[in-house]
């Protein structure tokens, strides 16, 4: 038995709207799964972590980086000098010579650098 014209708009209209919702909600549930969450949440930032050695006693700067705060602090004004290194957004020349220094000294992870410094993947790994 055939359709008239007003039953098969009626259809095609439910049909539409049956698929926009569907369609919206998979939308939605896919998007739930990219929910965006602070991974890096300690207090002690990088930077806040350097202050805080170059703030503290000479011995444990030096356990920490390997060399006295006046030779870290010359390097640092050498590589700014140089346009080696310079003050990005995030890091500052200090902290990115500290994140060297440390990774070097300790051969630590990506991810363990991360961590102790509280910047992500594409920071540490610049």
């Amino acid at each position: 038995m055939p359709l008239d014209d007003d039953t098969r708009r009626c259809v095609a209209l439910l049909v539409g709207a049956t698929i926009i919702i569907v369609v919206y909600a998979s939308m939605l549930a896919y998007a739930s799964c990219f929910e965006k969450v602070a991974q890096h949440t300690s207090i002690l930032r990088g930077q806040q972590w350097l202050d805080e050695l170059c703030e503290g006693h000479p011995r444990r700067f030096k356990n920490e980086i390997r060399m006295s705060k006046y030779v870290f602090n010359r390097l640092s004004e050498v590589l700014q000098e140089d346009g080696r290194l310079k003050d990005t957004w995030y890091v500052t020349v200090q902290e990115q010579l500290a994140i060297f220094l440390h990774l070097a000294h300790q051969v630590l992870s990506n991810r363990t650098l991360q961590e102790h410094f509280q910047h992500s993947l594409d920071t540490i790994s610049k």
